[in-house]
């Protein structure tokens, strides 16, 4: 069976944030800043989630020694 592209954002998104309550607290919630701040639902439904993947392996590849943090709107 195919996975559906939340669920893909989902999978990524859990090697950066460990909780499942928080991952999908950021995919319905947070607004991305990098991504005209729009939720990450909101891309999916548009079929602009590939574009949230492309966020989350850039902040994966970038981690070093620090952890890595779900890209969130500036505060």
């Amino acid at each position: 069976m195919r996975e559906g592209i939340v669920r893909r954002v989902a999978n990524v998104a859990l090697q950066i944030e460990p909780d499942r309550t928080q991952v999908l607290q950021w995919i319905l919630h947070a607004p991305l800043a990098a991504l005209g701040g729009h939720t990450t639902f909101e891309l999916a439904c548009n079929g602009q989630g590939e574009r949230v993947i492309e966020l989350l392996h850039g902040v994966l590849a970038q981690a070093g020694t620090t952890p890595p943090q779900l890209p969130q709107a500036p505060t």
